[in-house]
């Protein structure tokens, strides 16, 4: 249920992009500009504080790239997903959790996260500011509930 919820949200945030009335665009000689603009973008599948804009790729066919915002204090939780993912905060501070290692990660502007294939993974925005991440999943995007 979640995979289809997903594919339709995904479905109607390329075509909010193809038609140019969202921050993401492609041009013909293949650049593609995201202007972030904070509380623009689709609501986020199952997650109420959540927004995000598909930049680049067709997330149920293969590789993907996207730009999420999390309202300040918003938690998410345990799931993990069969790509691995490469994070980079933008603005605000996550506060992520990766099942089997005991530090918090702290993803702020500019810093970087990777988890492989399958690790469960959980968090939530810190207080006191909404946050901004990038997200590239190499693989067909999907989504796994978990348990800690």
């Amino acid at each position: 249920m979640l995979r289809k919820i997903f594919a339709l949200t995904s479905i109607a945030v390329l075509a909010v992009i193809a038609t140019g009335s969202a921050s993401a665009a492609a041009v013909p000689d293949g650049v593609t500009y995201h202007h972030h603009r904070p509380g623009a973008g689709s609501p986020c599948e199952g997650l109420a504080g959540c927004t995000f804009v598909q930049l680049k790729g067709d997330p149920l066919k293969g590789p993907s790239e996207a730009m999420f915002t999390l309202k300040a204090g918003t938690p998410f939780s345990p799931h993990w997903h069969t790509s691995p993912e490469h994070v980079v905060g933008v603005s605000g501070t996550m506060l992520w959790h990766v099942k089997g290692k005991k530090k918090t990660y702290r993803v702020g502007a500019g810093d970087f996260l990777y988890y492989p294939s399958k690790a469960v993974h959980w968090g939530k925005c810190a207080p006191g500011a909404d946050c901004t991440y990038y997200v590239f999943d190499e693989q067909p995007y999907d989504f796994h509930e978990a348990t800690r």
